[in-house]
């Protein structure tokens, strides 16, 4: 099997910052994954099952691909003949049960068709804090400051280049799992509460 990609990244970064209004904080961290490939098995399998818009829509005939050749159905995939002259050979693409349906490596695409950039940026953290005014917890004496705060994390990925799913997420773990993305959940975004008590 040869390289299909690339897992370093070329630069990983963030901008972390807060602003303070009276007794109010808020602060928030936004990260930074530049560059980097993975491979999709979950898009390959996809595209395979025909599970992806990419698999249906209309043709260059303006007729549905997945109508048998008979019925002006069918697509053209990208790519050259022996001879180096584009490709105009319309495949089938109406029965994946006899192996007729080209989409994914399993058929007619490259395994590197299902390797995407593996960067993005996202909002990972964001917070409102309230600082109790001294005026409220100076009546308790050994009690310097409260704060109380609200966090969220995984709020929104403000760019990415995976279609579907989070460039994070993937099933298996390790390190034979970096760069190879197969049954991926759902990012999750996680909500907490904090209270701190100095003395």
């Amino acid at each position: 099997m040869s390289d299909i990609g690339n897992i370093n990244p070329d630069w990983i970064g963030g901008i972390n910052n807060s602003f303070k209004y009276k007794d109010f904080t808020f602060s928030f961290l936004i990260d930074v994954h530049q560059g980097g490939q993975l491979y999709s098995l979950d898009m390959d399998f996809g595209d395979y099952s025909g599970l992806y818009p990419e698999t249906a829509g209309k043709n260059s005939l303006g007729n549905p691909v997945r109508s048998p050749l008979g019925q002006g159905g069918g697509i053209i995939l990208p790519g050259v003949t022996a001879d180096g002259k584009a490709n105009t050979v319309r495949v089938d693409a109406s029965d994946i049960n006899n192996g007729a349906f080209p989409f994914s490596s399993y058929n007619s695409f490259a395994d590197k068709s299902y390797v995407y950039d593996a960067g993005y940026v996202k909002l990972r953290e964001v917070a409102i804090t309230y600082s109790l005014p001294k005026s409220i917890i100076g009546g308790i004496g050994f009690v310097k400051g409260f704060d109380v705060s609200l966090t969220g994390r995984n709020l929104w990925i403000i760019h990415k280049n995976l279609p579907y799913s989070d460039p994070e997420q993937g099933f298996a773990s390790g390190n034979a799992s970096i760069g190879f993305q197969v049954g991926t959940y759902p990012s999750l975004r996680t909500l907490g509460f904090n209270a701190i008590i100095e003395f």
